[in-house]
């Protein structure tokens, strides 16, 4: 029995070791109050970061469908979002969230929280910030700062910058590329889109069931 429990830990102790230059890079873009956006990101995204996380380095823009403008008298760029003003200030709390809590384990709650819950969005991300340990005042500040604004605009540039170009969202890419058949498939499962990408030596148990 104990030289079962010894080996059987030292098999999950050897899964558990991966190169991180074998993780695929999976990139969302979206907007706040799209709700195709909400359900991927609620559904899809959310069970992929608590399952295979570690074979995975997930990236999200909050941006999606907008448009900027630069004013040269105000210095700052002002923001036309699809879904209005609202979606628009969605997306400045998102991004000033991920520029003071960079880490996945850190904004994933606090967006997860955002995107499953109908409302004002400031009563909304408020609520959510206290939930998950994130400081509202100083993302409250961000988002009425220059700083916010510049953080906005770069991602903007990232999402204007895409080829192809996007068409709609949500909208992925995976190790930097998008295909109609990629996006599809991330809808459908997710996992199992990251799984069949995953090129390491050691696919995670989740893996198993897709390859």
């Amino acid at each position: 029995m104990f030289l079962y429990q010894v080996t059987e830990q030292c098999q999950k102790f050897v899964w558990k070791i991966r190169d991180g230059n074998d993780k695929v890079n999976f990139t969302l873009y979206y907007e706040t109050l799209c709700p195709d956006c909400r359900h991927f990101m609620t559904t899809q995204l959310l069970r992929t970061y608590q399952t295979i996380l570690d074979i995975t380095n997930i990236t999200i823009v909050p941006y999606g469908n907008a448009h900027e403008t630069y004013n040269p008298t105000t210095r700052l760029y002002q923001f036309v979002c699809q879904h209005g003003p609202d979606e628009c200030l969605g997306n400045l709390i998102h991004t000033c969230v991920l520029n003071f809590y960079p880490a996945i384990e850190q904004y994933m709650p606090f967006v997860n929280c955002t995107e499953s819950t109908l409302g004002d969005v400031t009563t909304i991300a408020k609520q959510c910030a206290e939930k998950t340990k994130i400081d509202f005042d100083k993302i409250d500040a961000c988002t009425n700062s220059t700083l916010g604004n510049q953080l906005q605009h770069m991602y903007a540039v990232q999402t204007e910058s895409l080829q192809p170009p996007h068409k709609y969202v949500p909208w992925i890419t995976v190790n930097g590329k998008h295909t109609e058949e990629m996006e599809h498939e991330a809808e459908r499962n997710l996992i199992k889109l990251t799984c069949q990408y995953y090129k390491g030596s050691n696919p995670p148990v989740e893996c198993k069931k897709h390859l």
